[in-house]
C-alpha cells in the first residue's frame, strides 16, 4: 500500500495546556475543530520539516477514550494518508487489521473520509483519504 506518514495522535485532556508545552519544541497550534461523530475535540499542531502532531481531547462522554487518559496525555496512534481508502480498507482487512468503523469524514480534515484499524503487533493506525 502506498501512502505517507501524515501525523501521530496524542489524546489529552487539555488541549491548550498540551499545546503551550509542544510550543516550547517549536510547534505551532491551528484551530481547534468540533467532531461530534467522534466525540471529540481536535487540533493539529504544525512544525516545518517535521511531522504533524494531532491533539485529540474527548468528549466526557467518549468512554472509550476518557479510559485511555488514565495513563495521562500519550500518543496513541499513527495517521497515514492514502490514495484510496476505500482500496486501503479493504487492504487492511486482506492483512488481518481490525477496522473500528468504516471510513467517515472527518470535519479535521475537511470532510475527507478516515477510517481507523487496530492490529496487536503495531497499535491503532488511522487512514485518511488524500482528497
Amino acid at each position: 500500500m502506498d501512502c505517507k506518514l501524515e501525523h501521530i495522535g496524542y489524546v489529552t485532556d487539555d488541549i491548550a495546556k498540551t499545546a503551550a508545552s509542544f510550543r516550547l519544541l517549536g510547534y505551532e497550534a491551528g484551530d481547534i475543530v468540533q467532531d461530534d461523530t467522534q466525540r471529540t475535540r481536535i487540533c493539529f499542531l504544525r512544525k516545518s520539516g517535521e511531522v504533524n502532531i494531532e491533539l485529540v481531547e474527548p468528549y466526557e462522554d467518549n468512554r472509550t477514550m476518557q479510559k485511555m487518559l488514565k495513563r495521562g496525555v500519550t500518543p496513541y496512534h499513527t495517521c497515514y494518508v492514502v490514495d484510496d481508502i476505500h482500496a486501503a480498507y479493504e487492504e487492511m482487512l486482506d492483512h488481518d487489521f481490525t477496522p473500528l468503523f468504516k471510513p467517515v469524514a472527518a470535519p479535521a480534515f475537511g470532510n475527507r473520509l478516515i477510517g481507523y484499524f487496530f492490529k496487536q503487533e503495531i497499535g491503532l493506525v488511522e487512514l485518511v483519504n488524500r482528497s
